[in-house]
């Protein structure tokens, strides 16, 4: 019976921490993100309007550090610290009110952006129409080699161009949200989170789309439309890797080797972007499913742009990277109960064993 109390008692402490002390631990640690939400105008409202409240909150904290100080330094002018303190303070609500100018702009770009895109939307693409604009505008840039339309620079003069490789095209209606792909047309840093790093002074190397006939929203549309009709109806999780993240990201694992030189990546992003080969392991499915779907939640003013990807190639990605990544996950799994079986099993036998030893000295 005193074992069997001592076994009650490690069983509850166990299920403690497993379920109480972990769980806190982690969002105490890990700051809460909202989980992934493929739209993405819900997406970039919601966030937009959480920055507001961060810096709205932030504005608030400085004002009343700004009080205290002024209070201090009224009664102690001679002190040059307290003086010095009240300086700091006030640049301090200087700082977090064009905090919250930034993150309002933000969200009134936000929403120009996708009421744009929501007109745009509204109307029935021409798929020969928007293979007439892409070839006036987007092969200046962009390749379709499933349309034999090869890109103007090979990689290694896309990579000095831009930073980065021009991503071929002929995936992305089958990969990307279409709403996505509109936006990106019509504004590429806001649609991809990156107007923080690229702005007057330093333009993102994707110009937005001019429009080629008299009504812009039918041209992008139709060349939506385009993408769309000339997309894959099949693919699968590695497709979606090469043609989503492998211009930027190397998966040593699968010997994947990013598409633009490595200097002048670190040039474009400001550091060299990871290996992902066991990235699912070390950050978790979770992380990494939001972090695709929208960095900037993960991290605020990340290099990482937003990829955009719709439900299904996400899907199928996530599967991909698991599959590469975490190769074992099954047989570990499988391992584990049997292991748990094994102890439970001894456990059982040493109790007997114990049991029997006992009753012979007594």
């Amino acid at each position: 019976m005193r074992e069997l109390k001592i076994l009650l008692i490690l069983v509850a402490f166990t299920l403690v921490t497993y379920y109480g002390i972990e769980p806190f631990a982690h969002k105490e640690m890990h700051a809460h993100v909202e989980p992934v939400n493929f739209d993405a105008q819900a997406e970039d409202i919601n966030l937009a309007n959480l920055r507001i409240e961060e810096a709205t909150k932030g504005v608030l904290s400085a004002e009343e550090k700004l009080k205290i100080a002024e209070s201090k330094a009224t009664k102690n002018a001679d002190d040059e610290k307290l003086q010095q303190a009240l300086v700091d303070a006030a640049k301090a609500v200087d700082g977090a009110k064009k905090d919250l100018d930034t993150a309002q702009n933000r969200l009134s770009s936000y929403q120009e952006l996708w009421s744009s895109v929501k007109e745009t939307s509204a109307l029935t693409g021409n798929a020969e129409n928007g293979a007439e604009a892409f070839s006036m505008s987007c092969v200046a840039c962009h390749g379709v080699k499933s349309q034999d339309m090869e890109a103007p620079f090979d990689d290694a003069l896309s990579s000095e161009a831009y930073g980065v490789v021009v991503p071929d095209l002929s995936d992305a209606g089958a990969i990307y949200d279409k709403n996505f792909l509109a936006a990106l047309i019509i504004n590429p840093a806001h649609a991809l989170k990156l107007d923080h790093k690229f702005n007057d002074d330093r333009p993102f190397p994707m110009t937005p789309f001019g429009g080629v006939g008299e009504d812009f929203n039918q041209d992008v549309a139709d060349i939506v439309a385009y993408l769309r009709s000339i997309a894959p109806k099949e693919f699968d999780g590695k497709e979606v890797f090469e043609s989503a993240c492998l211009r930027c990201h190397d998966l040593r694992y699968d010997k994947l080797t990013a598409t633009s030189e490595k200097n002048a990546l670190k040039g474009y992003v400001g550091s060299n972007p990871p290996d992902i080969s066991t990235m699912i392991r070390s950050r978790g499915a979770e992380y990494l499913e939001t972090f695709i779907n929208d960095p900037q939640k993960n991290i605020a003013g990340t290099a990482m742009p937003r990829v955009g990807l719709n439900e299904d190639a996400q899907e199928k990605l996530m599967g991909y990277l698991e599959q590469v990544g975490d190769s074992t996950k099954d047989e570990r799994k499988t391992v584990g109960f049997w292991l748990i079986g094994f102890f439970a099993i001894l456990s059982v036998l040493a109790y007997l064993w114990k049991q029997g030893v006992w009753r012979e000295l007594h």
